[in-house]
């Protein structure tokens, strides 16, 4: 039995499912296949509040084992922005950090008109915040497929470890919260090619 591209299977002694390809997508499956990451956005229409909330309310849906419900979410919009890139770049100015990114640091994150931070509340036990912490990666893909269905660009950003201490104070969380993502929302003027992407690689067990 010849497999589909990318799998590989052990024995032949049940049925190989088909190719992906060849079933019709779910509205979901088009989503996911429709997501890009992007800042090709309208600087100067702002993202509804109740959208926002909307797109968290989705989010918080994520699997969470022992339902700790890790997630925390900041939103920045207007000034709240230049105020987290001035504090970043406080902080690479302190460190002699290159001129040209200390700078870029000051206005980046002016490049949407909204701005999530996402945390999960760090667990003592460390297999308790590990799992938390992948609940709250599952939570951000929800809130970028949220956003993708409502016709809203997205963008999943990080930021260096050295700005993690200015984005609790600005956010206004404790040292018990992590950083997990930085998501640039707005509504998009242009399209934005999709990459290549290579086979899922898969074993099948029977």
């Amino acid at each position: 039995m010849v497999c589909p591209a990318g799998f590989t299977r052990q024995t032949d002694s049940v049925n190989q499912p088909g190719s992906p390809e060849s079933f019709q997508m779910s509205p979901v499956e088009e989503a996911i296949r429709r997501r890009r990451t992007s800042l090709v956005v309208d600087h100067d229409r702002p993202v509804e509040p109740d959208v926002v909330n909307a797109l968290l309310a989705s989010a918080v849906w994520a699997p969470n084992h022992k339902r700790t419900w890790p997630w925390r979410f900041t939103v920045l919009t207007g000034e709240a922005r230049a105020r987290l890139g001035e504090s970043f770049a406080e902080v690479g100015r302190a460190l002699g950090m290159d001129p040209q990114k200390v700078a870029s640091q000051a206005t980046k994150y002016l490049r949407s008109p909204t701005v999530v931070l996402v945390w999960v509340t760090g667990d003592p036990d460390p297999v308790r915040r590990r799992e938390d912490r992948d609940a709250t990666a599952a939570a951000v893909q929800n809130l970028l497929l949220a956003a993708t269905g409502r016709g809203l660009a997205s963008f999943w950003a990080t930021i260096s470890d050295d700005f993690h201490a200015p984005a609790r104070r600005l956010a206004g969380v404790g040292d018990d919260h992590d950083f997990v993502a930085l998501v640039y929302l707005g509504y998009p003027i242009g399209d934005v090619p999709a990459p290549e992407r290579p086979e899922p690689q898969v074993t099948w067990l029977d």
